[in-house]
């Protein structure tokens, strides 16, 4: 009776889909990041909805964050990774498609500057999208942030995503991204307005530098070796 061997068989990923995803990273980010940083600073929402820099920024927000949301699916279709690394990873896709219906929302919600009273987050339903922006983005922005957190440091500490050096980057983005809108909007937390772009400026470094940082370990797979090639009992 031949013995079962199990080993681990490293399945290398498509160079090809790996400069796909690297690329969809590197660009998405920069988008993402030049249109938080530009972001309006007016002091109150009713000042930043007419400001003319509002569309311009969050559309670039819009297209970087649906650029690495194909490049997390590129990662996933190019990148063999273990079923945790796996598990939070598709969790990760789900919710950034969320995320990008949310920052269509928040794009448009210009449209509602009009009947917003000076000082107030929304208008309920008087400014429909703006209220919808605002909710939606309290309730999707934590998943999406745990998510995120499960996704960088598993695929750090098994390195095929990121790198050590960068994931307290990641990590502060992840925490200030999964807080502020409860912070802000439900608990009404004085300064708290501070963690907008540190969210929103750490989520996309991390992604630009994960898209040139050089993973260290090939991911492989185990397997039936027996099974592979045939061996029978």
């Amino acid at each position: 009776m031949t013995p079962m061997i199990t080993e681990a068989i490293p399945i290398p990923s498509h160079p090809g889909s790996s400069r796909i995803w690297r690329a969809l990273f590197v660009s998405g980010g920069l988008l993402y990041f030049v249109g938080a940083f530009f972001h309006p600073r007016g002091a109150t929402m009713a000042d930043m909805l007419v400001d003319p820099v509002w569309i311009p920024a969050h559309a670039a927000v819009f297209v970087g964050f649906s650029l690495v949301t194909v490049g997390l699916v590129y990662f996933r279709r190019s990148v063999p990774v273990s079923p945790t690394v796996k598990r939070w990873l598709l969790a990760t896709i789900v919710l950034a498609v969320l995320q990008v219906i949310e920052m269509g929302l928040h794009t448009m919600a210009y449209v509602d500057a009009g009947a917003l009273d000076p000082g107030a987050f929304h208008g309920g339903l008087s400014t429909p999208v703006l209220t919808t922006h605002i909710w939606l983005s309290t309730l999707a922005f934590t998943p999406f942030a745990v998510a995120f957190l499960g996704l960088i440091w598993t695929g750090t500490r098994e390195r095929v995503l990121g790198s050590p050096w960068i994931l307290w980057l990641g990590a502060i983005g992840a925490v200030a991204y999964g807080t502020v809108m409860w912070l802000v909007f439900i608990f009404r937390i004085d300064g708290a307005g501070i963690l907008f772009p540190v969210a929103h400026l750490a989520v996309p470094l991390w992604f630009i530098l994960a898209g040139v940082w050089p993973t260290r370990q090939p991911a492989s797979v185990s397997f039936d070796v027996s099974t592979a090639r045939g061996v029978r009992r």
